[in-house]
């Protein structure tokens, strides 16, 4: 270690393939950059010695304990401020664990801060994840979504299995939806559904697969009783709707608020019945829907900056 200091470290042990790699850390980082911050990204190797500047602020994240180690060393040589970024509330007895090393805690709603402050003597503070890239053009060629009349279902398997699988099937039998304007993108070799199309999906090739797909289908009903699945963020909403595709979500919490804003109540369902209702009435909604201000509304709300200057004045 060097006798200066920058302001923002961000530590984490792996790389690009992380989804809150995309929507969370890398964001704030850019946007701390771009609020004129000097912030170093290290990408850490447990055992490692880390040559940067001293920081200020060491930034981390929940999943990643061999950081979090690593941390707690830089705190004790040099009394930064360690931040812990946190999405999903699985295990509170480990938050409170890490929380002996964090001083501040980070999360993306609301409802995930009232979880964890419940349990916490550390501050935890809501800033939202940001626009997944994903959902933008990653080479410069604008792809708009094509009329096709097409649902995708994206994510991770468990995310279906927790969420969704109990209302999925009957839902396109009572509407008669046919399985082969469906598609999941979804975890390579994964099979969710033996009649539907799987797709693997991969963050550089997302951008274009959605092109074909009109609709798409999100839920975080808690089928599993777990409480984080309820509360889950809305990443895949907002994904949904910057990529110009228009979302069917269940009226969850995370999911209402950011439909109520923008008047996309009509698009809820609270159960199997109403998803019903929906895909037989696909038509008329898509044709009462302007995508494009929405999405342009949201890359303002949710760019690097935006978020960034949240976590700013907050901390």
């Amino acid at each position: 270690m060097i006798d200066t200091q920058i302001d923002f470290l961000l530590l984490r042990s792996y790389g690009e393939e992380n989804a809150l790699t995309r929507i969370q850390s890398n964001p704030l980082i850019k946007g701390l950059e771009e609020c004129g911050l000097s912030v170093r990204e290290k990408i850490y190797f447990p055992g490692e010695v880390i040559t940067v500047p001293f920081p200020r602020h060491v930034i981390v994240s929940n999943d990643d304990m061999e950081s979090i180690l690593k941390a707690q060393e830089l705190k004790t040589l040099c009394g930064c401020t360690v931040v812990c970024l946190t999405s999903d509330i699985y295990n509170l007895e480990r938050s409170i664990s890490i929380s002996e090393i964090a001083d501040i805690f980070v999360v993306p709603t609301a409802a995930h801060q009232k979880i964890l402050q419940s349990a916490l003597w550390k501050n935890v503070i809501v800033v939202p994840e940001s626009i997944d890239p994903i959902a933008v053009p990653n080479n410069g060629i604008v792809l708009p979504v094509i009329k096709t009349g097409k649902l995708c279902w994206f994510g991770y398997p468990e995310s279906f299995k927790k969420s969704f699988k109990h209302i999925f099937s009957k839902a396109l039998e009572l509407s008669g939806t046919e399985k082969d304007r469906i598609a999941f993108i979804t975890t390579p070799g994964v099979i969710l559904h033996d009649e539907i199309t799987h797709i693997p999906f991969d963050a550089n090739d997302f951008y274009k697969i959605s092109q074909s797909y009109e609709y798409s289908l999100l839920s975080h009903f808690s089928f599993d009783h777990h409480i984080n699945t309820f509360i889950k963020s809305p990443n895949k909403l907002v994904t949904s709707l910057v990529r110009g595709m228009i979302p069917l979500v269940s009226d969850t919490f995370n999911y209402s608020e950011i439909m109520g804003y923008y008047n996309l109540e009509k698009f809820m369902y609270k159960n199997g019945r109403e998803l019903v209702r929906l895909l037989g009435d696909l038509k008329s909604l898509s044709n009462s829907i302007e995508i494009q201000p929405i999405a342009e509304d949201l890359q303002i709300r949710y760019s690097s900056k935006s978020v960034a200057k949240i976590f700013l004045n907050v901390i």
